[in-house]
């Protein structure tokens, strides 16, 4: 084969390659997070629902009402995501288990990287240039939070993905 062909076939080759990859592999991963970023709207929307009306109309417990949201915001994330994000079919028992293991652990882990970030934003010296900045626009935790929850969202999707939605 002259030396031309063989150099087109091997693009031709590299390129169905890459489409393969992206058909096969990167666009149902990308589906699968928008559609998880989709439920983790209704969930926040629930669990402020839920708030809502415990702490400010039936004047509940501020801990109390957000404990109670959240767990209704992760309870429509485990039925919503079973049924229509990750198709699951797997034994209830061992996922509902699996499941709240995840919660509680990327939970953890939020909280952690929360914490951290408060600190870092007001004890070290680069951290509290960028949360001076940012306080033109909003409160330094609130920046915290928004870190916590992007890290939150990364670690529960593939925790879920990965273990608890498995096929």
């Amino acid at each position: 084969i002259p030396t031309t062909v063989y150099c087109l076939l091997t693009t031709v080759h590299c390129l169905l390659t890459t489409v393969h990859c992206l058909l096969f592999t990167i666009f149902p991963l990308v589906l699968h997070f928008i559609k998880y970023n989709i439920i983790g709207i209704l969930n926040t929307l629930i669990t402020l629902i839920v708030v809502w009306i415990l702490h400010q109309i039936l004047d509940w417990n501020l801990e109390l009402s957000n404990f109670l949201g959240f767990v209704a915001g992760g309870l429509n994330s485990y039925l919503c995501n079973r049924i229509w994000n990750f198709k699951s079919t797997n034994k209830k028992r061992t996922e509902v288990i699996r499941f709240a293991i995840v919660f509680l652990c990327s939970y953890s882990i939020n909280l952690l990287v929360l914490e951290g970030c408060v600190y870092l934003f007001s004890h070290v010296s680069w951290c509290m240039s960028i949360s001076n900045f940012m306080s033109r626009f909003m409160k330094p935790g609130y920046l915290a939070n928004i870190i916590a929850n992007v890290v939150y969202v990364i670690v529960s999707f593939m925790l879920y993905k990965k273990w608890v939605f498995k096929k």
